[in-house]
C-alpha cells in the first residue's frame, strides 16, 4: 500500500480567482523556511519515488492557495528542500508555512496489482470470506514490515495486518474488502 493523502474539500481556504482541483491528493507540507531565496524544507506524505523532482508543479492548499513548479531540490535529513520561482524571497515563502503540496488524482502513478493508495482502501467495507462484516477500514498504520488496517465495528477498533494472506480480495469500485482473519481474531473482544 502506498501513502498518499485524498483531500476531499481542498477548495477550502483558496484565494479568490483561484480554482483548485476537486480532486487533489496532499504529498507533502511546507514547514520552515530556509535561507534568503524562498527555500523551503517539506515534509513529505507520499511514498512514491521522487515526488519532489526539479520541473514537478502542485497545488499549495491552505490559507493562500496557489500553483507551484520546483525549481531546485535537495535532500536533507527531516526532509526535501525546494524552491520555486512563485516563492523568490523568505517572506513569500514564509506565507505558505504550514501549507499542503498537492496534485491532482490523475498525476498519481497507476501502482502494480494488488497495491493501492491509502484513502483508496479507508471506507471500505471488511467483510469475512462467508460475507459476515467486520468493520469499516477506518485508518491505515504504517508500521515497518506491513501496513496495518484500523476496522471500526460497533463502535470499537479491531486492528488486522494489510497481508497477502489476510487481505484475500479488495474492490475499490465496489467499496469492499475480503478478508480472512487469523484464527482467534474473530472471537477475540480485546482488540
Amino acid at each position: 500500500m502506498i501513502q498518499d493523502i485524498s483531500v476531499r474539500h481542498a477548495a477550502e481556504g483558496q484565494a479568490p480567482g483561484e480554482t483548485l482541483p476537486s480532486d487533489l491528493v496532499l504529498v507533502g507540507q511546507v514547514v520552515k523556511t530556509r535561507g534568503l531565496d524562498g527555500e523551503v524544507r517539506v515534509k513529505s506524505l507520499s511514498d512514491v519515488r521522487n515526488r519532489f523532482r526539479v520541473g514537478a508543479s502542485f497545488w499549495v492548499v491552505g490559507s493562500r492557495s496557489a500553483r507551484i513548479r520546483i525549481a531546485s531540490v535537495r535532500e536533507a535529513s527531516g526532509g526535501v528542500y525546494l524552491s520555486c520561482p512563485e516563492w523568490p524571497s523568505p517572506e513569500i515563502a514564509a506565507s505558505f508555512q504550514g501549507a499542503y503540496l498537492a496534485i491532482e488524482q490523475s498525476e498519481r502513478p497507476a501502482l502494480p496489482g494488488g497495491q493501492y493508495y491509502h484513502d483508496q482502501l479507508i471506507g471500505l467495507c471488511a467483510r469475512l470470506e462467508t460475507g459476515e462484516p467486520v468493520g469499516v477500514v477506518k485508518d491505515i498504520w504504517s508500521t515497518g514490515p506491513h501496513d496495518v488496517l484500523v476496522l471500526e465495528c460497533d463502535g470499537a477498533e479491531r486492528l488486522l495486518p494489510a497481508v497477502k494472506d489476510v487481505v484475500v480480495k479488495v474492490d475499490v469500485e465496489v467499496g469492499l474488502m475480503i478478508v480472512r482473519p487469523p484464527n482467534g481474531w474473530i472471537d477475540d473482544h480485546t482488540l
